[in-house]
């Protein structure tokens, strides 16, 4: 986005994409494919581009998928928090669930007092079956 303030069509539907799905991972493919619903041609290296510029911003975050051949995102513009606590993603729907309570906190202080590491919430998610997922037949 320019320092003036402009911004196009096609940025504006690509964070309007992120904030209606904050609470989960999407693709780059996932915003390509909304953008062309939406009627907009946009390339996916503009998806890309944009979505450099808004890690940088901090209004989203990388995540890895499952199988960590993608990198998937998640909008934080208005959590900021998000940068202090861990994430656990469901590997059946992509949701993001976030684990701000004390008991993440311990996990974090305990893995610096023992081990000497501070864990990088931006970057790190633990991977699950999520409640909602939970009785799919996933082994199947």
């Amino acid at each position: 986005m320019r320092s003036d303030g402009y911004q196009t069509k096609g940025k504006k539907v690509i964070l309007e994409f992120l904030e209606a799905n904050k609470d989960t991972a999407v693709s780059v493919q996932d915003i390509a494919d909304y953008l062309k619903a939406s009627g907009e041609e946009t390339n996916i290296t503009t998806v890309y581009r944009r979505l450099e510029k808004l890690a940088a911003e901090k209004k989203v975050i990388r995540h890895s998928a499952d199988d960590g051949k993608k990198t998937l995102f998640q909008y934080i513009a208005d959590a900021r928090e998000c940068l202090s606590h861990l994430h656990v993603q469901c590997t059946c729907c992509s949701k993001i669930i976030h684990l701000d309570c004390e008991d993440s906190r311990e996990i974090m202080l305990y893995q610096c007092k023992t081990h000497g590491i501070l864990l990088d919430c931006r970057k790190s998610v633990l991977f699950c079956f999520g409640s909602d997922c939970s009785g799919k037949k996933i082994f199947s």
